[in-house]
C-alpha cells in the first residue's frame, strides 16, 4: 500500500513538472504533415512543442536527451500522454517507413475518441444535473413532508397505513438506485482484480465466453490484426517476419500472444486462413476474407481494406451507443418523477379518506 502511495505521488509530481500537453491529436497530425514536407522527426517536434506544451524547456531537454541516446520514435512518443495501444502503429511504421501515415492515422483515432468523450460528457451533464435535483427533492420530502403526514395519519387512526409505507418506498428509490450502482461497481472491481491475476491465454478465453463483450473483443482483435499485419505485409515483409514482429512488440500483449500462436501454425505449414479458422478470437468469416487475399496475392492490401470496414463498424457502434445513453437516463428520470408524484399523492389520498 505504501509503495502504491509513493508511486501515485511520483506520478502527480511528474505530471506537474511536465505540464499539460494541449490537443494531442492536432500535435501528431501536424508532425505527420511536416514529415511529408521533408522535415526530420526531431525538427518537427522542436517546431511544434511551443504551441502544445507549457513547460517547453522540460520537454525540449527530455526529447533531446532521448535523441542523443539513440532512442527510436516510439520511445520518444512514450513520454507524451498517448495510450500505449496507439503506439503499435508507430512501431510498425518504423519497420515499413510509413511514419507520416501512421502518425496521421493515430491522430485521427485520438481525435475521434476525444470527440466521443466530449459528446458523452455533454450528453450526461443535463441528465445528471436532473438526477441531483430529484435526489435533493426526494430527501427533502422524506425528511420534512413524510414524517408530518405520518404523524397526522397515525394520530387519527390506530393501524399503520399501507399508502404511507408505499410512499416511503418511492421516496427511497434514489437510495435503491445508488445501492445498485455501487453493487455493480463493486462486482466490476472484483472482476478486474481476478482478471489481472489470469494469464494472457486465460484472459482471452474468458473474454470470448462473456456475452456482448465477446462481440466487441472479437471486433477489436480482428481490427488490430488486420491493421498491423496488413501494414507489415504491404511494406514487403513475409508473413512469418510480420508475425514475428507482432509477437515481439510489447504494447499489446493480447496481439502478441495471438501472433505467436499464428506464427507457430504458419511455420508448421498451415496457411494464415487455416490458422485463423482454428482460433475463436476473431470475427466469423474472417478466414474467408484472408483466403481471398491469399489467392489474389494482395493479402496485405485486402487486410487494410477489411480494417477500414471494421473501423467504420466500430465507430458506428460507438455513435449508436452514445445516442442511446441519454434517452435511457431520461427514462430513469421519468420513473423517479412518477415515484415522486406518487409519494406525494398517496398520503394526500390517505388524508382525504380520513377527513
Amino acid at each position: 500500500m505504501l509503495q502504491l502511495f509513493h508511486k501515485i505521488k511520483r506520478k502527480i509530481e511528474l505530471s506537474k513538472l511536465r505540464g499539460k500537453v494541449k490537443d494531442m491529436s492536432t500535435f501528431l497530425g501536424r508532425i505527420s504533415i511536416l514529415l511529408k514536407e521533408g522535415y526530420t522527426f526531431s525538427d518537427s517536434i522542436s517546431m511544434l512543442l511551443p504551441y502544445h506544451v507549457d513547460q517547453v524547456h522540460y520537454w525540449h531537454n527530455t526529447i533531446q536527451e532521448k535523441l542523443r541516446n539513440g532512442e527510436d520514435v516510439v520511445d520518444i512518443l512514450k513520454v507524451f500522454p498517448i495510450p500505449s495501444h496507439y503506439l503499435i502503429a508507430v512501431k510498425i511504421a518504423e519497420e515499413n517507413g510509413e511514419m507520416a501515415s501512421a502518425l496521421e492515422h493515430v491522430a485521427r483515432q485520438i481525435n475521434f475518441n476525444e470527440k466521443m468523450r466530449k459528446k458523452l460528457l455533454k450528453l450526461l451533464s443535463y441528465p445528471l444535473l436532473l438526477m441531483v435535483v430529484l435526489t435533493t427533492v426526494f430527501i427533502a420530502f422524506r425528511t420534512y413532508f413524510l414524517p408530518s403526514i405520518h404523524y397526522i395519519v397515525s394520530s387519527r387512526q390506530n393501524e399503520e397505513s399501507s399508502n404511507l409505507h408505499l410512499s416511503s418506498f418511492f421516496l427511497h428509490l434514489p437510495d435503491y438506485l445508488f445501492a445498485t450502482l455501487c453493487l455493480v461497481v463493486l462486482i466490476l472491481f472484483v472482476f478486474l482484480i481476478y482478471f489481472k491475476k489470469l494469464t494472457v491465454a486465460q484472459r482471452l478465453d474468458l473474454l470470448t465466453r462473456i456475452p456482448v463483450i465477446n462481440y466487441f473483443y472479437r471486433l477489436i482483435m480482428t481490427r488490430q490484426l488486420s491493421n498491423t499485419l496488413g501494414n507489415l505485409l504491404v511494406s514487403g515483409l513475409s508473413l512469418q517476419q510480420a508475425l514475428n514482429i507482432l509477437q515481439r512488440q510489447q504494447f499489446n500483449q493480447y496481439l502478441a500472444h495471438v501472433s505467436s500462436i499464428l506464427e507457430k501454425q504458419v511455420i508448421y505449414g498451415d496457411s494464415l486462413s487455416q490458422a485463423i479458422s482454428n482460433m475463436s478470437y476473431f470475427f466469423q468469416k474472417f478466414e474467408d476474407f484472408i483466403k481471398h487475399g491469399e489467392k489474389s496475392g494482395y493479402l496485405g492490401r485486402e487486410l487494410l481494406i477489411y480494417c477500414e470496414l471494421l473501423d467504420e463498424r466500430l465507430q458506428s457502434i460507438i455513435k449508436t451507443s452514445l445516442s442511446i445513453i441519454q434517452p435511457a437516463l431520461f427514462v430513469i428520470i421519468a420513473v423517479c418523477i412518477i415515484a415522486a408524484y406518487l409519494s406525494v399523492l398517496l398520503p394526500m389520498y390517505e388524508l382525504i379518506e380520513i377527513l
